[in-house]
């Protein structure tokens, strides 16, 4: 017996324990809580992620849109207001309020060439169209009409009046609402909203005489 119990071999087998079963039990146990901890971490990372893109995304569409709408409005020899699309333009006639959804400007006094800034309703966006050109080009998109008065353009006063007859030295008031949002599909916040924001423009031309 002694023999067998100095055997280095029987002595190593018996040092050599498995778990038992509340041993396996509380392991897995704490690796599944591991594990959903970090699925969680990386899900709550991707959607911050997406987030910020989106509002990124937004951010940079609409800078990038007004910087083009500005330079157009302070270069204009001429502007006209009114209701249109790519195919039409009706300007607004004298002795009415200077209010409508599409702004057509001139750089110099030849009326054939021009540049039509419509919105349009339907695709809550603001399109750019140049004489000569076959489409149309998007400037801004993920409009809204929350307020009931944006996405028109307007003649005002300094103090605000609307005016109603053609000079073209006021200002063109022009009032965008964003809903902006990474997957349109997707409806997300109060009445389907979020990153909700809106720009009021004031510009004058710089090339009136």
């Amino acid at each position: 017996m002694n023999v067998l119990l100095n055997n280095p071999a029987i002595r190593g087998a018996k040092a050599v324990r498995g778990l038992t079963l509340t041993e396996m039990m509380v392991t897995m146990s704490v690796f599944g809580l591991l594990v959903i901890g970090l699925v969680y971490t990386s899900l709550f990372c991707l959607g911050l992620d997406e987030l910020s893109n989106s509002k990124a995304g937004a951010s940079e569409a609409a800078r990038h849109g007004f910087d083009e709408l500005s330079g157009d409005i302070r270069s204009a020899k001429m502007w006209f207001i009114g209701s249109g699309s790519q195919s039409s333009f009706a300007p607004c006639g004298n002795a009415t309020n200077q209010i409508g959804n599409a702004l057509r400007v001139h750089y110099t006094n030849d009326t054939n060439s021009f540049i039509v800034y419509f919105f349009d309703t339907n695709a809550c966006a603001l399109y750019r169209y140049t004489n000569g050109m076959s489409t149309s080009k998007m400037v801004v998109s993920g409009l809204t009409n929350a307020s009931g008065s944006s996405m028109s353009f307007q003649a005002q006063r300094y103090d605000g009046t609307t005016l109603s007859d053609l000079q073209f030295k006021y200002v063109i008031v022009s009032t965008l609402e964003f809903a902006q949002y990474q997957y349109p599909l997707t409806k997300v916040g109060p009445n389907y909203f979020y990153n909700y924001y809106k720009i009021q423009l004031k510009l004058a031309s710089h090339n009136y005489n």
